[in-house]
């Protein structure tokens, strides 16, 4: 009787609340590399579209959004919770990253390291500074370097010359070196790898036909 009260009630909020639930669905099993891509068919499925991380708009969990789903920062592999949260609260405080550089000298280089950076970086987290992933992924050395040159001077009290004057001294993105772009397949394999599908385009889509 308790199993079909239950069975009840999450067939009223899936039939009535299909992205709120699949949202909260998805959200309980992250951690769980074998069941989040069967969930994620399985919204595909319910005509509901799963948008890939981004970390100006995805919460540390999966997020309704309209008639969509944001895919959660930490349900990407290796990325760890806390420094998720750690992102999520520092764009609370301080608005949208303007770009990587931005979004490096933000946080702390302890908190958010090169392997999180990486990883980011391959499923697709920061695609909206309109940069390819393989000029990104080689400018991670320059951007930690850089970030961890701030920190320092937080912890020190030191102030830039763009502070003294007023002015923002907000890193550009244009600094970073030049990066080849990655073929589709390494992307595909690397979001693969990392969220446990294909979410910007499949291997096959070239066949559909």
């Amino acid at each position: 009787a308790a199993y079909a009260v239950i069975a009840f009630q999450t067939a009223y909020l899936k039939a009535h609340y299909p992205v709120e639930f699949m949202a909260a669905l998805l959200s309980s099993e992250i951690g769980n590399t074998d069941k989040l891509p069967v969930l994620v068919t399985e919204a595909q499925e319910m005509g509901i579209e799963v948008l890939p991380p981004n970390v100006n708009d995805s919460d540390v969990r999966f997020k309704p959004m309209g008639d969509k789903i944001r895919y959660g920062l930490a349900a990407v592999k290796n990325v760890g919770f806390a420094a998720m949260e750690a992102l999520i609260q520092d764009r609370e405080k301080n608005g949208p990253y303007k770009g990587f550089l931005d979004f490096c000298s933000r946080l702390d280089p302890s908190v958010v390291n090169k392997r999180t950076l990486e990883n980011l970086i391959k499923c697709g987290a920061f695609d909206f500074t309109g940069l390819w992933r393989g000029r990104l992924a080689a400018g991670i050395d320059h951007a930690m370097g850089r970030a961890a040159s701030a920190h320092r001077d937080r912890i020190a009290g030191q102030a830039s010359l763009f502070d003294m004057l007023g002015a923002q001294g907000t890193p550009t993105d244009d600094e970073l070196p030049p990066g080849e772009k990655w073929p589709e397949s390494e992307m595909l394999s690397a979001e693969r790898e990392l969220l446990g599908f294909y979410i910007s385009g499949h291997p096959l889509s070239h066949f559909e036909w």
